[in-house]
């Protein structure tokens, strides 16, 4: 039996649903290596989104930046900024990013809220987060990644310290991408046509 959508929100709904379970893989998540001697003082700052990986919690958002402040203790404070393309608002987001013993590349986030432990590890963008490469000046690639039993689901942003990034740069990044196995064709542009003074 054929499926039929009698409205076109309805077959929207469907193909988001199909797009956000599709896998990126099969098996576990692939390891990457750590950046040797990642420095979290240079990393923290001032960060905006530039390309990323379809992700179900930014269809209704755009102008995403990331302030990262170093609190000396092996964390990150983590403040979210959107503009909501519904409404107009700006949202606010709030966190902590901790360093793994492993590598100081990559972090435990948890967001700011008062639900128990149990439960705030399962809010949206909560869950480890690898930070690939960077050169703390210009760019940084931040990657995350689900099991999912026989297959898993990654995430990619790439974030610049300046709202654009040239040509040249986006192929260094693109083919960074391409040594790690992924696929540069994933990255969608984000809507930020009608950004705010404060992105």
């Amino acid at each position: 039996m054929a499926l039929t959508y009698k409205s076109p929100i309805s077959l929207g709904i469907f193909l988001v649903l199909v797009h956000t379970c599709a896998p990126s893989g099969f098996g576990k998540c692939p390891r990457h290596d750590y950046i040797q001697n990642f420095s979290l003082e240079r990393f923290a700052g001032h960060w905006y989104e530039i390309e990323r990986t379809f992700y179900l919690m930014e269809l209704t958002v755009s102008c995403t930046t990331l302030d990262l402040i170093d609190n000396n203790k092996g964390q990150l404070e983590v403040t979210v900024t959107t503009l909501s393309r519904w409404s107009g608002n700006l949202r606010v987001s709030e966190g902590i990013a901790s360093s793994s013993r492993k590598d100081p590349s990559l972090f435990l986030y948890r967001v700011n809220t008062i639900l128990p432990q149990t439960l705030a590890k399962y809010l949206p963008g909560a869950g480890f987060y690898q930070v690939l490469d960077t050169d703390y000046d210009r760019f940084a690639i931040l990657w995350s990644c689900s099991n999912f039993g026989v297959i898993y689901t990654d995430l990619v942003w790439i974030f610049a310290r300046g709202k654009e990034i040239d040509a040249q740069l986006r192929a260094k990044i693109y083919e960074f991408l391409k040594t790690k196995g992924i696929d540069s064709e994933r990255l969608v542009l984000p809507k930020n046509n009608n950004c705010t003074d404060e992105y």
